[in-house]
Formats: structure tokens, C-alpha cells, sequence
């Protein structure tokens, strides 16, 4: 079905989901969270689904989080703010989803568009990406996304971009340099990398290997390295018996492509 206000596109086994409202820095509305959520829980249950790609539509924003305008409305009329809780249902959703996210960034990334970052496997920016926070600077608590991109780079660079808020950009050099991002392209090319990555997992890699590796790395980082190695071993085994892993070893003898089935 047709999304207001993204754009998403389906080939073969890879999904796209492009944030699409430019007049808007592509910020997230009421409405886009609820698109979010559809479209991430379709693809959480639906098997022929192997990999996504998130972007951001134009060259200005990838995401300029949360929709204030918006917010600032509502709460004039209820009396509190209520910003936060448009995000919970589809960020829960995305944390919690084993299949492997790809998030391509381009322009500025603001706020809560760091829970696309930070929740996705594998991100990649164009050389004009920017990644800044504002939340203190309308007095609100940059908690999860700070978090989350603790765990990918520096916490001494996460505590100055949340804390100085919008006088603090990291550009996207520097976020390769942190570790914040696995590459850094021209714009023109961000998009084609983005589906060459999704084509090499879905095209080339078992899936119930790829949503494994995904589960056991992250087990392993959430018990830290006394407990999580040996956490991993467990994880192993939940595929050892299914027909891609079969497969996997008749091909590798055979000399030929496997043919990955999801089973």
C-alpha cells in the first residue's frame, strides 16, 4: 500500500525505506512513525524479506528527528509533552528485529534520526553527511539515541554532542574516523553501495546465518566478553540442522552457488 510520508521499494529480497519529507528535513511526525512501525513489523514477519536499506529522500537531511513543530502543538493542548512516545513502538520494533538494516546517510542526521543510525547493522554516509543533536537545546533528555551510539563510537565524542548540543557537528570524516560509519562515498554513489551491500547479504549469505551472526554478536556485547563468548557457542547451534546450512556444505563440495532458501 502507498505510504504518505515514506517511500518504500521492494527488489527481489531487499526492502528500501526512504524518509520523504523534504520540506521538512524529513523530521518524524506522528503519521511517519506510524508508517515506520507497518513497515518494519512487515518486514520482521514476512520471509521473503531478507535485508533493508533506510535513507533519507534529497541532499539537505537524512533525518531531522522528531517533528517539534508538531510536538510543540501537541502539547500546548494537552499541557505535557508527548514527543517521546512516537518513537518507542517502531524503535522497540527495530531493536528487536534479528534481519540485518543498512542505513545510508546523507545531509544532516539530528536527534532522533541517531535511532536509525545507531539501531541499524551496517551504516554508510555521503561525504556531505553531518551528525549533530539539539535535544538539550529545546530542554529535552537525549537518552536512547546517546545510548545507542555508545556503542559504536567514542563515549568522550557521544557526552560533547549531546551536551553542547547543536555547536558540536561531526562530519562524516570524522564519524568514519570514530567508527561510526564503515564508509564514506560522493552522494551520487551512496545509494549504489547501499544495494551492492543488501545484494551481497541477500544474494550470497544464508539468512538464518545472517539473523544468527546478528544475534550472537549483539548477546555477546549485551553480557560483555566473560559471559558473551561463551554465549555465542549457544547460538550456533540454533541452525545447524536447517536446509540452508545443508546446502551451504553440499555447495561448498560441489564447487557451485548455494541456493539459500530460508529454512
Amino acid at each position: 500500500m502507498p505510504f504518505k510520508d515514506i517511500l518504500v521499494e521492494k527488489r527481489r529480497r531487499i526492502v528500501c525505506v526512504t524518509l520523504n519529507r523534504p520540506e521538512r528535513m524529513n523530521a518524524i511526525s506522528v503519521e511517519t512513525s506510524g508508517e515506520l512501525l507497518q513497515v518494519l513489523t512487515d518486514y520482521r514477519d514476512h520471509p521473503d524479506q531478507w535485508a533493508m536499506i533506510i535513507t533519507g529522500v534529497g541532499d539537505k537531511a537524512f533525518c531531522s528527528g522528531m517533528y517539534v513543530t508538531e510536538a510543540a502543538n501537541k502539547t500546548q493542548e494537552k499541557g505535557k509533552t508527548e514527543g517521546y512516545t512516537i518513537f518507542k513502538p517502531w524503535t522497540d520494533m527495530m531493536q528487536s528485529i534479528r534481519k540485518p538494516f543498512i542505513c545510508a546517510v546523507n545531509g544532516y542526521c539530528v536527534g532522533g534520526g541517531w535511532h536509525l543510525v545507531a539501531d541499524s547493522d551496517i551504516v554508510i554516509a555521503s561525504e556531505n553527511a553531518q551528525f549533530l543533536d539539539t535535544h538539550v537545546n529545546i530542554g529535552l533528555i537525549n537518552g536512547v539515541e546517546a545510548a545507542g551510539f555508545a556503542w559504536k563510537m567514542p563515549l568522550g565524542i557521544v557526552m560533547r554532542m549531546a551536551l553542547e548540543g547543536r555547536h558540536f557537528r561531526v562530519s562524516a570524516a570524522q564519524a568514519y574516523q570514530w567508527g561510526l560509519v564503515s564508509e564514506v562515498l560522493p552522494r551520487e554513489k551512496l545509494m549504489d553501495k547501499a544495494w551492492e551491500i543488501a545484494t551481497h547479504i541477500v544474494e550470497e549469505a544464508a539468512p538464518l546465518a545472517v539473523q544468527g551472526t546478528k544475534k550472537a554478536v549483539l548477546g555477546a556485547i549485551d553480557r560483555g566478553p566473560t559471559e558473551g563468548i561463551p554465549y555465542t557457542w549457544t547460538v550456533l547451534t540454533d541452525i545447524q540442522d536447517t536446509e540452508d546450512t545443508k546446502e551451504g556444505f553440499r555447495a561448498f563440495v560441489e564447487k557451485r552457488k548455494p541456493r539459500f532458501v530460508g529454512r
